[in-house]
């Protein structure tokens, strides 16, 4: 049987996957859609909110503002993120304040399920994407240089670029034969989300601990998001706490600065990971969101940088010679080289605060803390870190 032809495959249907389709296609490509549809948490009394929450820089926001679906996200399920407040384990403070960056917000707090629905929609009504619910399976060589794939379900491909967008134990990377460094923190993230006594104002709040990196994400309403990278040592015993319970431990461990917290749905748990691969790009292949990188939660960046990604393979495809197909070599590596400093950067520096923040000596504490003060005295440097981190 003759494979089925498009101009472009993305395999895998989350945020990045379903960004990157959208944008293909609105662009004039065919494009094939590979892999169950994502999950779309459905909000309950027990529940109302999904667990999984990220803070949105600006930079998202505007490619989806470009792709034609911002404008579809609920407003009554996001919120504003005005300011920040960084702890470190000495009470040393350093403050981000989006009006003394002269920016309207430093990020926005949605729903990754919320993302997905406008995403999943926007997909289902654009005609030059195909949806294919099946696995992908190998690649295939092709002679005209063309990617060629093959399905679980005995379908085969063949397209001018693959796009890999299939999470960090990525099928397609694995296929292209692109090595992918992973190192364990040692640390498990806790997600929940809680009622809080006092309101947010709009604010985030970060404590490193000896107990682990320990962050709340303010939500619509009276609402928090925790995000808790504990030690994996610690982490068994917190998800054997009762509910209450752990809502108690998350208020101290706060400083008790939003009142007393009420759990909202089950917390969720996750290993925290460093993932770095060799290539972005190979024959006819790009690589995008965490199936190319995957860094510590700490600065929230995750789903930015794979955004990003998205942001720019869209860019140089658009803007590509006419002469150029848009899986061709060159118009790839000016991908892979366009990206390759942001997500240096990103890794550098959550992978060196978390395992600055991991060592229990006292030389060491006195010397993070002191920066950590020094920055919040350099007025200057903050507003370059905040530019950097909208995106």
């Amino acid at each position: 049987m003759d494979p089925l032809r498009f101009d472009v495959a993305v395999v895998g249907a989350g945020v990045a996957g379903l960004a990157t389709a959208l944008g293909l296609a609105q662009q004039g490509q065919k494009v094939a859609l590979i892999g169950p549809r994502a999950r779309i948490h459905q909000p309950s009394p027990a529940a109302p909110y999904d667990a999984r929450i990220y803070a949105l820089a600006p930079g998202s926001a505007a490619l989806l503002e470009r792709l034609g679906v911002w404008g579809r996200v609920d407003a009554d399920r996001v919120c504003p993120v005005e300011r920040m407040r960084v702890f470190g384990d000495a009470g040393d403070e350093l403050t981000f304040d989006a009006y003394a960056a002269t920016v309207e917000r430093l990020a926005t707090i949605v729903e990754e399920s919320e993302l997905a629905r406008v995403l999943d929609a926007a997909c289902d009504y654009q005609p030059a994407i195909t949806r294919i619910d099946a696995a992908f399976q190998s690649l295939e060589a092709q002679a005209s240089g063309a990617a060629g794939l093959q399905l679980a379900d005995g379908r085969r491909l063949s397209v001018a670029l693959l796009v890999g967008a299939d999470g960090a134990n990525s099928a397609v990377r694995a296929a292209a034969g692109i090595n992918a460094e992973l190192k364990p923190y040692l640390q498990t993230a806790l997600v929940a989300n809680f009622e809080c006594g006092q309101p947010h104002l709009n604010t985030a709040w970060q404590w490193f601990t000896d107990e682990g990196i320990v962050a709340l994400l303010p939500m619509p309403g009276d609402r928090v998001s925790l995000v808790w990278s504990a030690p994996e040592a610690l982490a068994p015993q917190l998800q054997s706490l009762e509910p209450a319970a752990f809502a108690e431990r998350v208020t101290a461990l706060s400083r008790h600065v939003l009142g007393s917290l009420t759990p909202i749905g089950p917390a969720h748990a996750f290993p925290l990971r460093l993932l770095t691969v060799g290539r972005l790009v190979g024959p006819s292949l790009a690589l995008v969101g965490d199936a190319a990188h995957v860094v510590h939660p700490l600065a929230g960046q995750g789903l930015n940088l794979g955004l990003q990604d998205v942001d720019t393979l869209l860019r140089v495809v658009g803007e590509r010679e006419p002469f150029r197909a848009c899986g061709d070599p060159v118009v790839l590596r000016r991908y892979e080289r366009a990206r390759a400093e942001s997500i240096g950067l990103m890794r550098f520096a959550t992978d060196g605060l978390a395992r600055l923040f991991a060592v229990d000596d006292p030389l060491v504490r006195g010397a993070r803390n002191a920066g950590m003060a020094m920055v919040n005295r350099l007025g200057p440097l903050k507003s370059r870190l905040i530019r950097q981190a909208l995106g």
